[in-house]
C-alpha cells in the first residue's frame, strides 16, 4: 500500500529515462501472497529513497525517538529523516564504521528492498551511511543505492512478512536485539498476522512466538510499574530477567498449575518488579516459587510486599535474607557446614552500629541469643 504516490512516479520517471544504467537486469526473490516472486533490481539516487519508520530491528529506538519528539516520525520530514539518519549510525557505531569501510572498498554486495514508492524495508543502516558518510566524496557509486522494488499492490502483511523474511528469520541471525525481537512480532500480531503465520515465516515453533508475547506484556507491565511506558531502554539490561519470571513463576504454562493464589502473584510480581529496580543479579528470580511455597520463609518474602513502593533496597534485602534462610533449609542435613557458615558471619557483624539498638531489632537480637543458649546446652 501507497503513502508517497509522487515518490513513486518520480522513480518511474528516472527509471524510464535511464532504463540503461538503472536497470541492473538481476533480482532478488521475496515471497509475496505465499508465492516466490521475482523483483527487479535498480540503481536509484538516494534522494529517491526513505527510511523506514517502522522498521522492526531499531523499534525500541523509533519509539525513543517518538517519545522524544511527542509525535509519530515522518521520514519525509527532513529533521525527522535527519534525526532517524544520526539514531542509524549512532546505535552500533562499530557496525557503522565496519559498513562504511566495507562500502567504500568492497561497494554494495547485498541489495536493498524498497517499497514501490521508495520507503527502505531491507537496508536502512546502508542507506545511512551512503547519505552521511559516502555521498559526495567523488565515487560516483556512492550516490545511489542498489535496490529491488516492490510492486505497488503489495499488502502491508507482506511487507512485514518480507522484512521478517530478510532480518528475522532464525537462519539470518542478524543484529535484532531482544527487545527489537519482541516489538517487532508484536507489530506482526497487531497487523493481522496469527501467530503460526508468524511462527512459519521466521522459523520459530508457535510455542516460542507466545512466549515473546507473554515475554513483552510482562515488560510493559514492568515499565508501567516503574512510571516509564515504552520506555524500553529502561530494560535493556533486564531481558534474561523477565525470561526468568515467565518460565519459573508467570507463564500460562505455570499459572495452569494453579500452584498460587491470585493475591500471592500480584504480590511476588510487584516484588519482582522492585527487585529488577534494586538490580537483582540474574537467575536469581529463578529462586521466587520455592520462597513462595515455603512454610517458613513465605511470611518472610511476602514482608517486602510493604516496601515495593517506597523501598526497592529493601525488597532487596529481605529476598536476600530468604536466599540465606533457603540455603540453610538445603543444607539442613549438614550441621558443621551450618555452623560455620554463622561463625563466618557472626565474626564480621558491626556490634557497635547503632541500628542494633532500634526497639524493632530486639526480637531478631533475642532469637539469636536463644539459638546460642540452645547450642551451649551442647558444650
Amino acid at each position: 500500500m501507497m503513502t508517497n504516490p509522487q515518490n513513486a512516479k518520480k522513480i518511474d520517471s528516472y527509471i524510464d529515462k535511464y532504463r540503461t544504467i538503472a536497470d541492473l537486469n538481476d533480482n532478488e526473490k521475496v515471497r509475496i501472497q505465499g508465492k516466490k516472486v521475482k523483483l527487479d533490481v535498480f540503481r536509484l539516487p538516494l534522494d529517491c529513497l526513505f527510511y523506514n519508520a517502522g522498521n522492526g530491528r531499531f523499534a525500541k529506538e523509533y519509539l525513543k525517538l517518538q517519545r522524544d519528539l511527542k509525535h509519530k516520525l515522518d521520514p519525509l520530514k527532513q529533521e525527522h529523516a535527519d534525526l532517524i539518519q544520526k539514531m542509524l549510525l549512532e546505535q552500533n557505531p562499530g557496525k557503522t564504521d565496519w559498513l562504511e569501510n566495507n562500502l567504500r572498498d568492497e561497494g554494495q554486495q547485498e541489495y536493498g528492498i524498497i517499497t514501490h514508492d521508495g520507503f527502505v524495508i531491507n537496508g536502512n543502516r546502508r542507506l545511512s551511511v551512503l547519505k552521511s558518510r559516502l555521498s559526495g566524496k567523488g565515487n560516483d557509486d556512492h550516490e545511489y543505492m542498489n535496490v529491488a522494488r516492490l510492486p505497488e499492490n503489495v499488502e502491508d502483511q507482506d511487507i512485514i512478512k518480507i522484512e521478517l523474511e530478510k532480518q528475522m528469520a532464525r537462519e539470518q541471525k542478524l543484529d535484532y536485539g531482544p527487545i527489537n525481537k519482541l516489538l517487532k512480532i508484536e507489530d506482526c500480531r497487531e497487523s493481522g498476522l496469527t501467530v503460526p503465520q508468524i511462527a512459519a515465516t521466521i522459523g520459530f515453533t508457535v510455542e516460542e512466538i507466545e512466549d515473546d508475547l507473554e515475554k513483552l506484556d510482562l515488560i510493559r507491565e514492568y515499565l508501567d510499574f516503574i512510571d516509564q511506558k515504552d520506555n524500553f531502554d529502561a530494560v535493556d539490561e533486564l531481558s534474561d530477567h523477565f525470561g526468568d519470571l515467565l518460565q519459573y513463576t508467570f507463564s500460562k504454562k505455570q499459572l495452569k498449575r494453579k500452584r498460587f493464589t491470585p493475591l500471592q502473584l500480584d504480590r511476588s510480581k510487584d516484588i519482582s518488579f522492585a527487585l529488577m529496580q534494586a538490580k537483582v543479579p540474574t537467575k536469581a528470580l529463578r529462586s521466587l516459587p520455592k520462597m513462595m511455597d515455603h512454610k517458613d520463609i513465605s511470611p518472610v518474602y511476602f514482608q517486602a510486599t510493604s516496601h515495593v513502593e517506597s523501598s526497592p533496597e529493601k525488597v532487596l534485602e529481605i529476598f536476600e535474607v530468604c536466599q540465606t534462610r533457603m540455603k540453610s533449609i538445603e543444607d539442613s542435613k549438614k550441621p558443621i557446614k551450618q555452623l560455620n557458615n554463622i561463625l563466618g558471619i557472626a565474626d564480621h557483624v558491626d556490634l557497635t552500629h547503632p541500628k542494633l539498638k532500634e526497639p524493632e531489632h530486639k526480637a531478631l537480637i533475642d532469637k539469636v541469643l536463644d539459638f546460642a543458649k540452645k547450642l551451649e546446652k551442647l558444650s
